[in-house]
């Protein structure tokens, strides 16, 4: 119930990557009060399982901490990128002041406040010893969510009142998110996550109710993919569509199959002829991709194949952060600094209307924000994570496993190169828990 609570939590403010959105108090405010029972239920045998990744959160903690720490005028100012700064102290009188490392220290205070959210997610699945299958479960209820509150934004226009934020892409099916992009890949990582569970569920036998269920999620969610408008999400449903199929191909036929069972008929023939079972739904994927297709109701795809798709901010952007990580990539520029540090770096033909907020690199960032050692602890997380996967390869739904943490994570990761997804709380979650569950699948726990 606690889960479930914070789950509907940060789906209903946790949507948007602002650090000025208004649903933030609420979300950090009650995750700091549901991170109290996490406390409470927590033992030291839970923290022993999951040592290493809550010793990688708390090296983030403490770099953050670290850059918020005032320095002596000298030592502050002999670090790199500081010249502008020091000129300015010099003509103001203010060149004897005490600074911390950050240029920006109530953004890095922002960030460090906003480490409740997915410290209180990590604590409370590893203190209620969460389940992997319970962890997958939810996430892929997030993933129904996201998709029907899309399909309720996409019938109402852009004056729908199901958009949950002020600032959002009105008019596209944005979700429980702000940003059409995060939605769109959320939506693809949650057809990886259901077709996991569909495999899972044909190792229980008379479980073809759950495998029903989880084949309309799938659809509903497809559904709602193709008719948004983002680049990255159209590729990564496809891509995960193709992984599914896969998994399904990879995964041994069920161990039940051919027994005899006591179950209901209906069941009992279901578990007889899985592969109709999953015909059925593959059929309508591939009828309902043809139907949109010819009928033009994919802009992602028309956005894609149009000239002019790769001419884009983001691409402009790529000189200007390589210089910022060329000065900050030893000490870092502080947490939550990139939008003020990158007016330092602003070349005068990237003027606009528009303004940047995210490099929309989010790998970049990391360094640019927190140097030398953000980028230990990022590349510690993704060397945890490619151990945590090789270690699945054993067991019956081995390959089939390896294949979907291995997807499930690449989707993010590429995501993470031209957008910044993990920067919206709701996605953090999301990332924790499937670290949790990778880290149990690991390890080998049972599947209740």
């Amino acid at each position: 119930m606690l889960l479930g609570l914070f789950a509907l939590l940060a789906a209903f403010a946790g949507g948007a990557s602002r650090y000025d959105a208004i649903q933030i108090v609420l979300l950090r405010s009650l995750s700091a009060f549901l991170l109290i029972g996490a406390l409470y239920q927590l033992r030291s045998k839970a923290i022993k399982g999951e040592r290493v990744l809550l010793s990688l959160f708390g090296s983030l903690v403490l770099l953050i901490v670290i850059q918020l720490v005032p320095l002596p005028p000298e030592a502050w100012q002999s670090l790199a990128g500081r010249d502008a700064v020091s000129q300015l102290d010099a003509i103001f009188g203010l060149e004897r002041s005490w600074r911390p490392i950050t240029f920006a220290p109530m953004r890095t205070w922002n960030a460090l406040g906003s480490l409740v959210v997915p410290v209180t997610a990590l604590l409370l699945a590893i203190a209620l010893r969460v389940p992997t299958s319970a962890l997958l479960q939810s996430v892929a209820a997030l993933g129904v969510l996201n998709a029907l509150m899309g399909l309720l934004q996409m019938a109402g226009g852009a004056s729908s009142i199901f958009y949950l934020y002020a600032v959002t892409n009105l008019g596209a099916p944005v979700g429980v998110f702000a940003n059409e992009n995060h939605a769109a890949v959320f939506a693809a990582c949650s057809l990886l996550v259901i077709a996991n569970l569909w495999v899972r569920a044909r190792e229980v036998r008379g479980a073809a109710w759950k495998r029903m269920v989880y084949s309309i999620a799938f659809l509903l969610i497809l559904f709602t993919a193709l008719v948004g408008g983002s680049r990255a999400g159209f590729a990564a449903a496809v891509g995960a569509v193709t992984v599914s199929i896969a998994m399904y191909v990879l995964a041994p036929p069920p161990r039940h199959v051919g027994r005899r069972s006591q179950k209901a008929l209906v069941q009992n023939w279901f578990d007889r002829h899985p592969r109709l079972v999953f015909a059925t739904p593959l059929f309508l994927v591939s009828l309902i991709f043809l139907i949109f297709f010819f009928l033009g109701r994919v802009p992602a795809l028309q956005d894609l194949l149009s000239g002019d798709s790769f001419q884009d901010l983001r691409w402009l952007l790529l000189p200007v952060i390589r210089e910022m990580l060329d000065d900050h990539w030893l000490i870092g520029a502080g947490f939550g600094s990139f939008e003020q540090v990158y007016h330092i770096y602003e070349p005068s033909e990237l003027l606009m209307p528009f303004y940047v907020n995210q490099a929309h690199n989010d790998g970049a960032q990391f360094v640019v924000e927190g140097g030398l050692l953000a980028g230990l602890i990022l590349t510690g997380i993704l060397m945890w994570v490619a151990r945590c996967i090789l270690r699945t390869g054993v067991g019956r739904l081995a390959t089939s496993s390896a294949l979907f943490w291995s997807s499930v994570f690449a989707i993010v990761g590429v995501a993470s190169i031209i957008d910044y997804p993990l920067r919206a709380p709701l996605f953090q979650v999301v990332m924790i828990w499937l670290l949790v569950a990778l880290s149990q699948d690991s390890r080998g726990a049972k599947l209740p």
